[in-house]
């Protein structure tokens, strides 16, 4: 789980690949192992820089060249430089350098360099089998790619979202395999029964098939209350499905990693939730489990000598499981995640970011400081919570159409709406007519406020009671890939506040509620069954 995070508001700070008007394509995790500063394939593109976003990288550099760039004075960075307004320094690669003391003077121009490139998630064509040599080859782009006759391509990176069809001949012809995740070609074979490891010459990008879906829909010209996912359908046909994982455990002389029984247990019962959250889209297929041996404590060096080590690693997501006390943070890669324990919420957290979600903020409505990765309602801050919130519940295509109602129209007509929502829960399919969240377009942005409920009753998991009203700000994110859906809490008050709340421009007042009472443990505890809101600008 992240200790540091970062996420604002999603704006195009930086006029980076994929940015549509005000929308920012998010970049994707680009260094699976957290490995430190690596050089970026694509650094040879141009960077264009906003002046915000450069005044943010300077203050950040006056850290590094005092030798502040580091945890202990995360905070404190983070608040002066505003980093949380710029989604290049939320990205995991700030992170990690921050982390692992890479946000030095000397590395720094290095690093600069690193977080300002584009970084649009693209195939790449590796040298060796175990995904961790050089890239020869990448492409972002749908269509045919023909390979230089030198190249032997042994392990091909697949952006979520897409698939790839190798091809032993050149211009996409002749004996093929279509994968759909990243493929250790050294364990994968044509169609005909050869192995494709050297023997790829070209290779053909096509967007994942998408299934049908009643959680994916459109909105149509007259539905003015329908609220658009701006998740691309050929993303959401590669998430909602089976997922194939492989479990890597890591073992170190003299420290000690959890048994693999205990991390299938974990990994089960995270997809067990998984299953219930996104109404069944989602399953679990574990594909292989092995245990590997490294010789380095440096954490950045182990996890290299893991990925070398690890064999068939075409898996949607391969989990690596470190030894105790070796690394002081879990982190994602693109379909990586390296765990150092068995806490379910680090799972939810860290396959968050692979799944597309970045991190959940809260900014105080009286003062506007944001607290980093303080919202409780998600996996995706640092305490502890039961689902994800649900502009990503939204986002990840878990939600259907009329569970989330756009009130712009209402109120543009009457300047006022009452609406009557029921509680999040965990997001289990539900016969009730009621919708779970409120959308408000916040007028000349690409932002929303999404006003929900969710939890029906206070349990042991946090301190959000039953009946709690949250009012999330989110980007619309046309366009985005990678970890992107990031959310800053804006409000939070009881079902029975008598007061106004003031969110992004308009005030929300509870005018009514539903609940009863159950025995939990010998006492009575209020369970909330829906909640009524008066919603003006």
């Amino acid at each position: 789980m992240r200790k540091l995070s970062m996420m604002g508001v999603m704006l195009c700070g930086a006029l980076v690949s994929g940015c549509q008007g005000e929308d920012l394509e998010s970049p994707s995790h680009e260094q699976p192992g957290g490995t430190g500063i690596e050089a970026s394939v694509a650094s040879t593109q141009q960077s264009v820089v906003s002046a915000e976003l450069g005044a943010a990288l300077a203050c950040v550099e006056t850290y590094a060249n005092a030798g502040t760039c580091d945890p202990e004075h995360w905070d404190e960075m983070v608040e002066t430089c505003l980093t949380y307004e710029h989604v290049e320094l939320e990205d995991d690669v700030f992170v990690d350098a921050v982390q692992s003391g890479n946000c030095t003077a000397a590395n720094w121009t290095a690093l600069r360099e690193q977080l300002i490139v584009p970084r649009t998630p693209a195939v790449r064509v590796r040298e060796n089998c175990n995904g961790t040599s050089p890239v020869l080859q990448e492409a972002a782009s749908n269509g045919c790619h023909t390979l230089a006759p030198t190249v032997g391509a042994s392990f091909i990176e697949v952006p979520i979202g897409k698939t790839v069809t190798l091809h032993a001949a050149a211009d996409c012809a002749g004996d093929s395999v279509t994968v759909e995740n990243d493929a250790n070609l050294c364990e994968t074979s044509f169609g005909s029964g050869a192995s494709a490891n050297d023997k790829v010459r070209s290779y053909r990008i096509q967007d994942a098939e998408v299934l049908p879906s009643s959680h994916s829909y459109d909105c149509g010209p007259t539905e003015s209350t329908c609220v658009k996912n701006y998740n691309s359908a050929s993303r959401l046909g590669a998430l909602n499905k089976k997922h194939t994982v492989k479990i890597v455990r890591m073992t170190l002389e003299g420290r000690n990693t959890p048994a693999m029984t205990t991390i299938r247990n974990v990994v089960g019962n995270l997809y067990d939730y998984y299953a219930v959250a996104s109404r069944n889209q989602v399953s679990l297929d574990i594909v292989g489990t092995q245990t590997v041996a490294v010789t380095s404590s440096n954490c950045a060096t182990a996890k290299t000598q893991a990925r070398q080590k690890t064999t068939n690693s075409n898996a949607f997501l391969t989990v690596y499981v470190l030894p105790g006390g070796m690394c002081s943070t879990s982190n994602a890669g693109s379909r990586t995640v390296n765990l150092k324990g068995t806490l379910f919420r680090d799972y939810a957290h860290e396959v968050g970011h692979v799944l597309g979600l970045a991190h959940g903020n809260v900014r105080d409505p009286s003062t506007g400081k944001v607290k980093s990765s303080g919202d409780s309602s998600t996996y995706m801050g640092i305490f502890a919570s039961d689902n994800y919130n649900l502009p990503q519940l939204h986002w990840l295509g878990w939600t259907k159409k009329e569970e989330i109602v756009q009130i712009n129209s209402a109120i543009a007509s009457n300047g006022f709406t009452e609406i009557t929502l029921r509680p999040v829960g965990n997001n289990a399919d539900s016969t009730s007519p009621l919708p779970m969240g409120a959308v408000w377009e916040i007028p000349g942005t690409d932002q929303r406020l999404f006003i929900s409920v969710p939890k029906p009753r206070l349990n042991g998991t946090n301190n959000i009671e039953g009946g709690n009203v949250f009012a999330h700000r989110a980007p619309k994110c046309v366009g985005c890939t990678g970890m992107a859906m990031g959310t800053m809490q804006m409000a939070r008050f009881g079902a029975k506040s008598v007061n106004e709340h003031e969110a992004s421009g308009i005030f929300i007042k509870p005018v009514g509620y539903t609940s009863h009472f159950v025995q939990v443990d010998g006492k009575s505890v209020e369970v909330f069954t829906s909640v009524t809101l008066r919603v003006r600008q």
